[in-house]
């Protein structure tokens, strides 16, 4: 009688399977490869870092896209000479002409209590929006006395309306530099 060897006929069968799953493999490689993801050419950067050191007294606590206020916040000064005066409680300030119902972009910042009294802060807002770059300055002055308690003051930048047209929102900057006396910034 012949011999049958089941071992040698399942070995067969496992390299069939195994074989089998193997050109799957590489038929769903080549159907995801039509799925890749690819880069552009690569972006190019420079110009030279300076250090910075943080104001303690006056931090950035929360930053967003939101609609500006109904109630518009009065616009903060643009001129180093005459900074809008912060009261010492929390309050709220344009930095460009605002239109109630417009998207902006928003700034808070917490000035804590014991900040320096009498000093003008520089700040600088740039947005990147698809009718392209913007940076207003705004200068504001801290109370003639520390204040006894922190408080939070926001920035609105205007953005336009969104029923006017797409908005794109690219990037944001913010600088924030202690001015040496009311008036003198570097």
């Amino acid at each position: 009688m012949g011999s049958t060897k089941p071992g040698k006929r399942l070995a067969r069968r496992t390299v069939y399977v195994a074989t089998g799953f193997a050109l799957l493999a590489v038929i769903a490689g080549f159907g995801m490869a039509a799925f890749t993801v690819t880069s552009g050419a690569a972006l190019n950067g420079s110009g030279e870092y300076h250090a910075t050191n943080a104001i303690a007294w006056w931090t950035e606590s929360d930053v967003g896209v939101s609609i500006q206020p109904t109630a518009l916040p009065a616009t903060a000064s643009n001129v180093v000479g005459t900074p809008s005066l912060l009261p010492g409680v929390a309050a709220s300030y344009g930095v460009n002409t605002a239109v109630a119902g417009d998207v902006s972009q928003f700034w808070k910042f917490t000035e804590s209590a014991g900040a320096t009294a009498s000093t003008e802060l520089e700040l600088s807002f740039t947005v990147n929006t698809a009718a392209g770059v913007t940076t207003i300055t705004s200068y504001v002055e801290t109370q003639a006395a520390p204040p006894g308690a922190g408080a939070t003051f926001t920035f609105y930048f205007d953005l336009g309306s969104a029923g006017a047209g797409t908005i794109t929102l690219n990037s944001v900057t913010e600088i924030a530099q202690q001015c040496s006396a009311v008036g003198t910034c570097p």
